[in-house]
């Protein structure tokens, strides 16, 4: 799967978790690192013997700043990045296909992104009745 001149990765970056370890062993050099960043297929990740033994380190991150955000849609916008998107359900009130979207995470059956999209007069108040922040 790798060439010859290159046969291991020095980082795998997942954002899906599962049994991303297990997947990633037999393409990380010794010492090569993981870079976790979400958990779509799977709420937990097993930490195997094998990774112990061949020095694979973990990494997680987390969304990061607001501003990192603004920066990253920016990014997003500019370059006109297209995600995938598995499903999209309309209406903060299509409980039944909300569900449906979780449902779909638990089971992993998802490829890309899962989409609940909102009207403009669906919710345009956050919970404490403030207007939501403007990214």
């Amino acid at each position: 799967m790798l060439p010859e001149d290159r046969p291991a990765l020095d980082a795998v970056i997942d954002g899906a978790g599962g049994d991303v370890v297990k997947r990633s062993l037999r393409l990380l050099r010794p010492g090569g690192v993981i870079a976790s960043y979400g958990m779509t297929v799977a709420p937990k990740m097993d930490w195997l013997m094998p990774a112990v033994l061949k020095q694979i380190e973990l990494r997680g991150t987390t969304m990061g700043s607001r501003a990192e955000f603004r920066d990253m849609v920016a990014f997003v916008r500019e370059r006109r990045i297209v995600p995938v998107v598995s499903r999209v359900v309309r209406g903060l009130d299509n409980l039944d296909g909300i569900e449906g979207l979780f449902d779909d995470m638990k089971a992993g059956r998802q490829f890309g992104k899962l989409v609940i999209e909102v009207a403009a007069g669906d919710s345009d108040t956050t919970t404490d009745g403030k207007s939501p922040p403007k990214l």
